[in-house]
């Protein structure tokens, strides 16, 4: 299974925010939007960071009441791994494993297609085995009828 087969299957909206928008609108968007991340572009369009709930809790805790009126670009976090819809994805599952990393940016031709979390790729991944277990079950009962 690669990718694209998880971005055909979501066919999930992108929620992106401003880096300059204040975190307290943020946490809003997030709540409104039901999602767990935010994809922060620049005005160009183009991908500069990621915000997510827990960046959100890790900032206030810092930084205290204060920080809800701080621009999102100060608690984002960089862009750490990027995947490409061709890409399989047992490899961007190990990739996310060591960082912890739950949402990973898929670009195509340096443009931003779409997002993938951890919990997309576990269903995908479950879908995968489920599957696997019924052919595995439709050959042990063919052989059992060609025995009798």
């Amino acid at each position: 299974m690669r990718v694209q087969d998880i971005l055909r299957a979501n066919n999930a909206k992108l929620v992106v925010i401003s880096p300059d928008v204040s975190i307290h609108q943020a946490a809003a968007m997030i709540a409104d939007e039901q999602v767990g991340m935010l994809l922060v572009v620049d005005a160009r369009k183009v991908l500069v960071g990621l915000l997510s709930e827990r960046d959100i809790v890790r900032f206030i805790a810092a930084r205290g009441n204060d920080a809800l009126a701080s621009g999102v670009s100060a608690a984002m976090a960089e862009i750490g791994l990027i995947a490409s819809p061709e890409d399989p994805v047992a490899d961007v599952m190990r990739q996310m494993a060591n960082p912890r990393a739950r949402h990973v940016p898929v670009v195509s031709e340096h443009k931003l297609v779409g997002v993938i979390s951890i919990g997309d790729i576990l269903n995908s991944r479950l879908a995968e085995k489920d599957q696997e277990a019924a052919v595995l079950r439709d050959i042990a009962r063919g052989s059992l009828v060609a025995a009798a």
